[in-house]
């Protein structure tokens, strides 16, 4: 235990105020500054002065403190084999920012939630050029402190001073990548948000509907939530859907190997994966799930958070495609969101098609990876 490390040469003075570093091995000495970020953060981006894509779910403390709590009871962490850092930065005294980072024995540096689909970012609602020299110091020290080590900073929003100032790293590659949300709140309510999808897709979603309705198939939208969870057994159902998905995504063949392979992953999800364990430890988070017949057929994994809700796992059962579960269940999950007043749903990082035919915006977010 560090708890708190400030070595010589940690300071740096920039623009006539000084502006120093430390950092902790545990989130608990953050807490009273992390949450004021988080009330503050909020009211921002309610008014406007701050862009959600730079302040998510991911930046708040219930969610890092969660995460903490998740990999403290990993073998890795256990072993020494990899350990959280988080940098607190602050400019003639003040708090401005924190960097939650997941270091490894191996020479990795990377953001504690980067496997987690969604916006990673620097904690701090004051990323923006009137304290860029905040993160260009923040950088300077990054380089550092783990030199020689290789740093991997995925889902970034890309035009911050921080992840200007992190491009700007000798020898780091630097790549975009599409990002969609559907911005909820631009409509008045389900049915103008609706009305504004392409004709095309409308009658699809009708026909796809008659299925239910005129035949011997049914169907029905089930939501789950901390307080009525599915059963070990459902969840086995959903992470075995999403694994086997996975393979058609990589365009993997469906061989015995790859069976078992998907057995396997499902079996460590469901005993302990970080998602599943949020659903038993976080309020946020909520599972629906599209079946036909009384099997899952889709399912959306998400958080909601103060009106804006992202979705690490969508997934659908591909010999149930011919129904278009993935596009009815989204349909039915409008409707929800609407009744309960949510901005912005965020369907995250890829291009897959079926994002911009639901309304989505693009909204890049970006890598950067360097060698200090």
């Amino acid at each position: 235990m560090f708890g708190c490390n400030v070595a010589a040469g940690d300071n740096f003075y920039l623009s006539m105020l000084e502006i120093t570093f430390e950092v902790f091995d545990t989130i608990k000495h953050l807490e009273s500054f992390w949450k004021e970020s988080d009330a503050l953060a909020s009211a921002m981006i309610a008014d406007g002065r701050l862009p959600r894509i730079e302040y998510t779910f991911y930046q708040t403390f219930r969610w890092n403190e969660f995460v903490e709590r998740y990999y403290s009871s990993q073998p890795a962490v256990r072993l020494g084999l990899k350990h959280i850092e988080y940098i607190l930065v602050r400019k003639d005294g003040k708090a401005m920012a924190i960097l939650p980072l997941m270091v490894y024995k191996s020479g990795k540096v990377e953001m504690t939630s980067w496997r987690t689909s969604g916006i990673n970012n620097v904690v701090s609602v004051y990323n923006n050029e009137r304290h860029a020299d905040v993160f260009k110091a923040l950088i300077g020290y990054i380089r550092g402190r783990y030199h020689g080590k290789k740093l991997r900073l995925f889902e970034l929003p890309p035009s911050t001073p921080f992840t200007v100032e992190l491009s700007a790293i000798p020898g780091a590659s630097y790549t975009e990548r599409g990002s969609y949300h559907i911005p909820l709140s631009d409509f008045e309510d389900f049915d103008a948000y609706y009305m504004s999808l392409n004709k095309k897709l409308r009658h699809n979603i009708k026909t796809r509907s008659n299925h239910f309705t005129h035949g011997d198939l049914t169907s029905e939208l089930k939501v789950f939530t901390r307080e009525n969870p599915p059963s070990n057994d459902y969840w086995k159902k959903i992470w075995r859907l999403f694994f086997m998905r996975k393979n058609v995504w990589r365009r993997r063949d469906i061989t015995l190997f790859r069976r078992l392979v998907c057995s396997w992953e499902t079996r460590k999800e469901c005993s302990g994966g970080m998602k599943t364990r949020s659903f038993s430890e976080l309020d946020e988070t909520v599972l629906f799930v599209f079946e036909i017949n009384g099997e899952p057929a889709a399912f959306a994994f998400l958080y909601l958070s103060d009106g804006y809700i992202v979705v690490p796992k969508l997934a659908i059962d591909t010999e149930q495609r011919a129904h278009a579960p993935g596009i009815l269940m989204l349909k039915e999950i409008m409707k929800w969101c609407y009744d309960r007043r949510v901005r912005d749903f965020d369907l995250c990082r890829g291009e897959e098609p079926y994002k911009q035919q639901m309304g989505a915006v693009n909204q890049p977010v970006c890598r950067v990876m360097a060698k200090l």
